[in-house]
């Protein structure tokens, strides 16, 4: 068993016993030692679990989706694929800064 697949089976147990001990009624302190496992370990699986759902629910949401068109060559003269031919633009610089969070910025520059 791999390290993800060891995880993932923790996690699914970890995930399980929580949802008991809520169901349950009793203390952290009683469930656990019903359970045998240690009162840390229980309150680390649920911070980390806590942790999880959030970056879990953030990771769903649609990416957005920013469409610049194609850029194609045509003999030293650059165009926008969806600009009118009739409209060539000279070696155009395409400079696009992405935010990622966290303090990095992609930055991706044509010229």
């Amino acid at each position: 068993m791999d390290k993800l697949q060891s995880y993932t089976s923790k996690e699914s147990a970890w995930r399980s016993r929580l949802l008991r001990h809520a169901q349950s009624g009793k203390s952290i302190a009683a469930f656990c030692r019903d359970e045998s496992v240690s009162t840390a370990s229980f309150h680390i699986w649920r911070a980390k679990l806590a942790a999880g759902s959030d970056h879990t629910a953030k990771a769903t949401q649609p990416a957005a989706f920013i469409d610049l068109g194609a850029i194609k060559d045509t003999g030293g003269v650059t165009s926008m694929a969806h600009s009118p031919p009739s409209t060539p633009v000279s070696s155009p610089e395409i400079d696009i800064r992405i935010d990622l969070g966290g303090g990095i910025v992609l930055a991706i520059t044509r010229r």
